[in-house]
């Protein structure tokens, strides 16, 4: 372990790594309070003294890992994450949705343990993730092409919750329904309910929606 943490100690970046690559499967797995620095030492074989030195805490390695999750999108997608300005290809970015969600399983289990822990916190990044798919219903908008009386930062929850609850649940789902929904056909069936939804009628006047009444 010694020489194993001297090795990476010269290079930072994959020291680094190591770290957030052992901190995020035992987040994963126990959370973040049944979760020490030294766990995350003895399953990354690097020092205490040396995470300490990278990170200063474990609150800030638990943001770290937070951090690089979320922003695994745009280094998967990354000239969709950069189009801010370009219209939403509704069907293209519920697939890539659906595609890094399915790549990266351990982020449920993240969300999991925050929920059950009441860690409320906003995930550093998540506000620029939803920021961009934001800007592009708003881009798609000023041309008409989605409803101008929708809300643009609603939206974009819409339609990551779509997919989100689709793919943490759908090990269930395909036991309740016999196999009869696979991701094809989710996906399918989402991107027309959304489509149709949000697409100027023609003829029609928009109209503001209204609120839902309290009961």
């Amino acid at each position: 372990m010694t020489e194993c943490g001297h090795h990476r100690g010269r290079d930072p970046e994959s020291t680094r790594t190591a770290v957030i690559d052992a901190a995020e499967r035992l987040f994963a797995e126990r959370g973040f309070s049944a979760t020490s620095m030294r766990d995350i030492s003895a399953a990354s074989g690097i020092s205490h003294p040396l995470i300490h030195h990278h990170f200063g805490s474990k609150e800030a390695l638990y943001s770290a890992v937070k951090r690089r999750v979320v922003e695994g999108y745009a280094r998967r997608f990354p000239v969709a994450a950069r189009a801010t300005n370009r219209p939403l290809s509704i069907r293209a970015e519920m697939r890539r949705i659906l595609t890094y969600l399915s790549e990266n399983q351990q982020v449920f289990r993240l969300c999991a343990w925050t929920r059950l822990e009441g860690d409320i916190q906003v995930w550093p990044g998540e506000p620029d993730l939803l920021d961009t798919l934001r800007c592009r219903i708003e881009a798609s908008q000023r041309r008409r092409l989605i409803r101008t009386d929708l809300d643009a930062a609603t939206l974009s929850l819409m339609i990551f919750g779509l997919i989100f609850i689709w793919v943490e649940n759908r090990a269930h789902f395909a036991e309740r329904f016999k196999g009869a929904i696979s991701d094809e056909s989710f996906l399918r069936n989402a991107i027309a309910l959304v489509d149709r939804g949000v697409s100027p009628q023609p003829h029609t006047t928009e109209t503001t929606i209204p609120p839902v009444p309290e009961t």
